[in-house]
């Protein structure tokens, strides 16, 4: 069975949340809140829910069939992951650079989604 796309965002933001290694406990917060917040079945929110607990690798696979509005929001949620703990890593860089990869968000429009974020320089 396939999996849900919130599950799949749920994957994507653990995964730039623990590009460093360490999930600080914003990153975590900010999973607790949105797993908490999602419309999941019991079996997608304790998977969702392991994701707390150790590294999360980048799900690609529902990333093609989104909307080019849904990838770009899909990265801007990423990006803000990726400082909400007010650390910015060279792994959480390679994660956004992936990730951007994956869902063809152009260089252009990555420029603009992360000129909001100071944090990312």
């Amino acid at each position: 069975m396939a999996e849900s796309q919130i599950l799949s965002v749920i994957r994507i933001w653990a995964a730039v949340a623990w590009a460093d290694g360490v999930l600080a406990e914003a990153e975590a917060e900010s999973l607790r809140r949105l797993i908490r917040s999602a419309e999941l079945t019991a079996d997608e929110r304790e998977v969702a829910l392991q994701t707390l607990a150790g590294k999360v690798e980048l799900p690609s696979a529902y990333l093609a069939s989104l909307a080019p509005e849904a990838r770009r929001g899909v990265y801007r949620a990423a990006c803000r992951m990726a400082v909400v703990d007010h650390v910015f890593h060279q792994s959480e860089r390679m994660i956004l650079e992936r990730l951007r990869g994956l869902l063809d968000v152009p260089d252009a429009v990555a420029q603009e989604i992360e000129a909001d974020l100071p944090e990312l320089s």
